[in-house]
């Protein structure tokens, strides 16, 4: 789910530490396609390991008159689920018009490279963290105001049709869902659950398809379009969820990841965007505040609970965090009471 060339402008996310090593991956891949296909099967080139992602390795390898392909590894304690349902949510989009990279296969058994994995596409072309920041910004506001101005009754029909619950998709029943989760375990941040339940967008009034992380890195450019759209977290709901996300990641996350990076390029690039997007489609600034309090809260979480990437731990970070929730919401929080 990556460009055919190695994600050099994306600043790196770091992993935990794994125990296979890249070429240990390699042999057993091989091992196991060998074991699958009555055919001859070798590499033209070795899996190489590329950057970019939290959650995962990738790899782009090429075998012997095939396509080049890119293999995804979840961490192990994720689940085939997960990529199952990501199988099904990429050809369902795809049906629709939108460029993202097929899952070719799927294989649940962690004892083969240590967790589940994927086959999938390799998209041509370079991310759009490649490009100037006007362009950059210009890119991403067209392209997100296009993909949240399609029609979304095909895909949800497609989707309960194929059996997928309406909760692990479809706003409001979806957003309640997580809330639901949120108030379970995180209790000290019962008031600002409070606050999120009468400011979110949970009327289901406008719903778009949300892609859950859309910025430079997870949109692929080739010849002057368009060619994919990569890392899916996949829902139906208020457009505000993704631009609130967007702004989150140029305004707060990049620099935590890579502190070289500069502030005044982000706040050209998402100014951009919002531009862009804006001579599209409306704005609602109040929505997009309140989902960028709900994400950052999922960070502050997540780091508090010591999981996720390495970035949303460090105390720096989640001070970063509580900073913005208090600044907007005026309600304090106390993560580690």
């Amino acid at each position: 789910m990556v460009s055919s060339s190695e994600r050099r402008t994306m600043p790196a996310l770091v992993l935990d530490p794994e125990c296979r090593s890249d070429q240990q991956i390699a042999s057993d891949f091989l091992t196991y396609l060998q074991s699958e296909s009555s055919d001859r099967v070798a590499y033209e080139l070795e899996p190489m390991r590329l950057r970019g992602g939290c959650d995962a390795r990738l790899y782009r390898y090429k075998l012997i008159d095939e396509e080049p392909k890119v293999l995804r590894v979840l961490r192990p304690e994720r689940e085939v689920e997960e990529l199952m349902h990501h199988q099904l949510v990429h050809r369902t989009l795809n049906q629709q018009g939108l460029k993202t990279p097929l899952i070719h296969r799927v294989c649940g058994d962690k004892t083969v490279l240590g967790g589940v994995f994927a086959v999938m596409d390799l998209l041509p072309g370079q991310i759009v963290f490649a490009l100037d920041p006007e362009r950059h910004g210009k890119v991403l506001g067209e392209s997100m105001a296009a993909m949240h101005g399609l029609d979304v009754r095909p895909i949800v029909e497609s989707l309960r049709r194929a059996g997928v619950p309406d909760e692990r998709f479809l706003s409001p029943v979806f957003q309640h869902k997580v809330l639901g989760f949120f108030e379970q375990t995180t209790p000290w941040s019962a008031d600002l659950m409070a606050w999120l339940r009468d400011h979110l967008p949970l009327d289901g009034e406008t719903l778009a398809v949300i892609h859950g992380d859309y910025h430079g890195g997870n949109v692929m450019v080739d010849n002057g379009s368009i060619s994919g759209v990569l890392d899916w977290g996949f829902c139906i709901a208020d457009p505000a969820v993704d631009l609130a996300h967007t702004m989150n990641v140029y305004r707060v996350l990049v620099r935590q990841v890579d502190p070289a990076m500069s502030s005044q390029v982000c706040e050209q690039i998402i100014d951009g965007v919002l531009k862009t997007y804006q001579s599209i489609r409306p704005l609602n600034h109040e929505r997009i505040k309140a989902c960028r309090v709900f994400h950052l809260l999922s960070l502050l979480a997540a780091g508090v609970a010591g999981v996720g990437p390495e970035f949303v731990r460090k105390p720096e970070s989640q001070r970063d965090y509580l900073s913005f929730i208090e600044q907007t919401t005026g309600i304090r929080l106390s993560p580690s009471a």
